[in-house]
């Protein structure tokens, strides 16, 4: 015998009824043309590349309380703040802009989770290092 909430179409908690109209919706036929595997693998591609939370910022660091983030639409810097930057979903774009600003930029990690950013590379310093490595070919 059904319940009331079976009879209203309410989803179960085995998920039974949700699976039977499930099946009836891919069952149905349908005007538009089947997709191909090129538009597959694209789409697949897209929804993966949509849920990675992880992206990439491109910031001048010389000390722990004093980083540069850079932010290409406007090309400036923002001081201590990485809101402001730029993020970039894909590391291989980041890295050719990276080329094009010079040597001191380094590539941080970030990831995006319940709208904050979460630094996931550590400090690098590359500014300070830069310079004695400088001081200690100059002596």
């Amino acid at each position: 015998m059904k319940t009331a909430q079976q009879r209203r179409g309410v989803r179960t908690p085995s998920g039974k009824h949700t699976l039977r109209v499930a099946r009836k919706l891919v069952a149905a036929p349908s005007d538009e043309p089947p997709l191909s595997r090129e538009w597959i693998k694209e789409i697949e591609r897209r929804l993966k590349d949509s849920r990675d939370p992880v992206r990439y910022m491109l910031a001048n660091e010389f000390t722990r309380k004093f980083i540069l983030y850079y932010d290409v639409t406007n090309d400036e810097f923002a001081m201590n703040d990485p809101g402001r930057g730029t993020l970039f979903k894909r590391r291989a774009i980041a890295q050719s802009v990276l080329k094009h600003l010079g040597r001191r930029m380094t590539l941080v990690k970030f990831t995006v989770k319940g709208g904050k950013l979460k630094r996931l590379s550590p400090f690098r310093g590359g500014w300070l290092r830069h310079n004695k490595r400088r001081r200690r070919n100059s002596s």
